[in-house]
């Protein structure tokens, strides 16, 4: 069985995400725009990036701990 990352999250982000990956996906599937993200969801979604990298050891592109950079897909 490989390593486990688990984040914990709170309904609010949970839901940012949720609708976040959806509005990627539909994007992805039909070219629909991606809205834009209010600041408590931005700043909810960076706090969950920010840990998720964290969690796979990846360093934060502004310089938090040493490592590997993130991937950038995009």
């Amino acid at each position: 069985m490989s390593e486990e990352v688990v984040l914990r999250l709170d309904r609010p982000t949970a839901t940012s995400l949720a609708d976040l990956i959806y509005n990627i996906g539909e994007h992805q599937a039909a070219g629909m725009p991606v809205a834009q993200l209010s600041s408590d969801d931005s700043e909810r979604l960076g706090r969950v990036l920010h840990d998720l990298w964290r969690a796979l050891g990846v360093s934060l592109p502004y310089g938090d701990v040493p490592g590997k950079e993130p991937r950038r897909r995009i």
